[in-house]
This record gives structure tokens, sequence and C-alpha cells, in this order.
């Protein structure tokens, strides 16, 4: 019997160790595997190289970033101000500036980023100043309906911009989607971008600042654009700026002011899937001279 119950033990024992060394491995494969910077497939849905650039690495971690350079009119390159023919708040200055978000990829469609930058203001002729670019968190997500490729993208922001404080703007809510539909092989290809904010402040009105009062409660853009392929990477494209605000002067949140209608004309080239590099000339139609004409650049591009 003593015999019976010691075997007993040694096999219970011997049970109990292998299933808890088989636990114990079993949750260390789980935690390295969420831990481990896996590289999720491509989207095949999305064949647009400005669209993919967009969406970031395909890795569960990363880092993306962009540089813009916003240059002083061409017929006035000693110019420190960028045109504003409807007098707007905000900053209008050249600055080349830089971003840098951390992302994380939830599936091969979605990802999470926080993010910030730097603006050297008028870095021409000779950096003014450096602003901290608004830090943000933001949604991500490409889909596909029929034919036309998509991102869709929600977000909040903290107003660091200078401009914006002295208003008391301090954050905002975003929404911005774009649309892509290729012309069958013709290799041209129609797209819509869209945007909505709203904005939220410390403070009311002063009754005698037309600045805040003419500043957007919210803000609505639309920007079509057309676009030719002339391979997977390279494209030239035009493209038009409609927006409108709500002015908190008044208390109808009906109420769109239009902005003067802008246009840029540039191209975009794709290094590699992570690496967009975009320069254009961005004008107003209306008005169309070298002194509210400038030129710009875009780059978008990730590593890890």
């Amino acid at each position: 019997m003593k015999l019976l119950i010691a075997a007993l033990v040694c096999v219970t024992s011997s049970v109990y160790a292998q299933t808890s060394s088989t636990t114990t491995q079993q949750s260390t494969t789980t935690v390295g595997d969420v831990l481990k910077n896996k590289k999720f497939e491509e989207d095949k849905e999305i064949t647009d190289s400005k669209l993919k650039a967009d969406s970031g690495s395909l890795s569960r971690y990363s880092l993306k970033f962009s540089l813009s350079y916003f240059g002083p009119p061409v017929g006035d390159l000693s110019n420190e101000m960028q045109p504003n023919p409807d007098g707007s708040v905000g900053t209008y200055e050249t600055a080349l500036g830089g971003s840098i978000g951390f992302r994380y990829r939830f599936d091969t469609k979605s990802a999470l980023s926080l993010g910030t930058g730097v603006n050297a203001v008028t870095p021409i002729q000779g950096v003014k100043r450096y602003d901290v670019k608004n830090p943000f968190l933001s949604y991500d997500r490409n889909a596909r309906l029929g034919d036309v490729q998509m991102r869709n993208s929600f977000g909040v922001t903290a107003v660091t911009n200078p401009a914006y404080r002295d208003i008391g703007e301090y954050a905002g809510l975003n929404y911005d989607n774009s649309l892509v539909y290729n012309i069958g092989a013709s290799g041209f290809a129609v797209g819509l971008d869209s945007s909505l904010s709203y904005y939220l402040f410390e403070r009311g009105i002063k009754p005698k600042s037309r600045k805040e009062a003419a500043a957007g409660r919210y803000s609505l853009g639309f920007y079509p654009q057309v676009k030719y392929n002339f391979t997977d990477k390279f494209n030239a494209y035009t493209s038009l700026a409609i927006n409108f605000n709500n002015p908190r002067g008044t208390e109808d949140h009906t109420v769109l002011w239009n902005r003067t209608l802008s246009q840029r004309l540039g191209f975009g080239y794709a290094f590699s899937r992570d690496i967009y590099f975009a320069p254009y000339f961005n004008f107003y139609p209306k008005s169309f001279t070298a002194d509210s004409t400038t030129v710009n650049l875009s780059t978008t591009f990730s590593i890890l």
C-alpha cells in the first residue's frame, strides 16, 4: 500500500511538473509574440503610392517622419511671408518643418500614431524662431469600396502654435479622408481629400478682437485632384483647395465663410513603399501672379 501511494505521488508530481513547464513555455511564447516587431503583409487593396506612404510601415512598431518646406513667392524670394489673401489667422511665414510619430500597427489596415515636431521659421533669411508643432494622437484605417481606395484618419491635437494660442485655442478634433479612383488602365486617376476640424478654446470671444471673432469654430475642406501615373512610382497631379470655416464671431453654427480658392501643381515620387517625395507649386487661380505663387515640398517616410 505504501509503495502504491509513493508511486502515485511520484506520477502526480511528474505530471504537474510537465504541465507547469508547458504552461510557462506557452506563456513565454505569447509574451514574446506580443513584444516582437511583427511584419504585416501588404494591404493589396491599396495600390496608390501616396496612400501607401501615408499608411506607414508594415511593422507592428515603427517611426513615421514628415518633412515640409513652405517657400516665399517666386516673384519675391527675399519675402519672409507666404501669400494670405484672406488675412486668415495662422502662421504664413516661410518655414522648414519636420515631425516624428510613433506608430503601433494593429493589422494590415489600421494603426495608432502619437507624435509632434518642430518648425524653423524663415529658414532662408535666417531662422527667426523654432515653433513646436502641435502634438497629436490619431487612428487611421485603409479600406476599399469597389474600385475606390480610401484612407480614414481620426485625431486629437494639442495646440502649441503661437498664432493660435494667442486667440485662446488649445486643442482640436480632426477627421481626414482620402479617396482615389484609377480610371482603368489609362494611367489617370481622380481623387478627393476632405477634412473636418473642430476647435476648442479656453476663453470666450473678446468683443474688440477681430482675429478671435474671425477664427474658426470649425472648418471644412475639400481637395479634388486629377493625377496621371507615369509609373507605379512617379506621378504628376493638380488639385484645388476649397475651404470653409464657421467664425466664432457669429452665434449661428451653420454660417460658413469660404476662403480664396487655391490650386496645386506638382509631382510625386515613391523611392520605396515607405518614402514619398512631393514638391509642388501653390497659387491662386483668381489672381495668378509670380508674387502669389510659392514652391513647397512635402515628404513622408517611415523606418523600422
